[in-house]
């Protein structure tokens, strides 16, 4: 996929105005869930080609076709018109997607003499949002930021990873709205433990868009529900 990428990153970049104001639409997310379920992988990339040519920006790909996939997959896996083996296969080919997309995402230079903030990406145990965290780290490096992985890449609990890591943001990605006592117990102990006194703790996740009030309910800083405004949200933080 990286080569039909670089060879339309020109046409791509020229397109953004156009892009602004351009929307994925409904059924070009329907279309990429029937790639993504075949045996064609040149399909998927050519399919990708096809909409950066078209003018749609790698931001918009990222949140809205990748994520409206993922979304879709989903709901297809827990309907049961989807197999182990078809969800497998289109979620690694998404997370490659993301990976390749992530390259293209204009980099904001850290500005001279600043260090880059460093922020780490977690979701609670048996809440594990794969995708959706990868997508947001790309974000937040073409941002200048230092990112870390936490579960489910890294099991260690976020708590732990502020007591021996300097961390100036802690975001956390929630899938469910179940478990809030203990995900609120956790804010605590990161706060608690952290070696920055002045932590920050930014939510996002798919939860949110069911409970938008669940970052007051837990105890953290702010919510984001975008992945694209994530990092200006978290560095509103600092």
């Amino acid at each position: 996929m990286q080569q039909p990428l670089e060879a339309l990153k020109e046409s791509e970049l020229a397109s953004q105005a156009d892009a602004a104001t351009r929307r994925v639409q409904g059924s070009d997310v329907d279309r990429f869930v029937e790639i993504l379920k075949g045996f064609e992988e040149s399909a998927v990339d050519h399919f990708m080609s096809s909409m950066l040519a078209n003018g749609h920006s790698v931001d918009q790909l990222l949140v809205e076709l990748v994520g409206g996939a993922a979304h879709e997959v989903g709901e297809l896996w827990k309907q049961d018109r989807l197999n182990f083996v078809e969800v497998t296969l289109a979620t690694g080919r998404l997370q490659r997607i993301v990976r390749s997309l992530g390259c293209e995402i204009p980099a904001a230079p850290a500005a001279d003499g600043e260090a880059r903030p460093v922020i780490l990406l977690t979701s609670p145990v048996g809440q594990a949002h794969t995708l959706g965290l990868l997508m947001v780290a790309e974000f937040f490096q073409a941002s200048a930021w230092t990112v870390c992985l936490g579960n489910p890449f890294d099991p260690t609990p976020a708590s732990d990873v502020a007591a021996n890591r300097f961390l100036d943001v802690v975001g956390i990605s929630l899938s469910l709205t179940d478990g809030l006592g203990t995900i609120r117990e956790e804010i605590r102990k990161i706060r608690r433990r952290s070696r920055n006194r002045s932590i920050a703790v930014l939510l996002g996740g798919p939860a949110l868009h069911l409970e938008p009030e669940l970052a007051h309910e837990v105890g953290a800083d702010a919510a984001c529900m975008d992945a694209r405004e994530a990092p200006n949200a978290a560095r509103a933080l600092l």
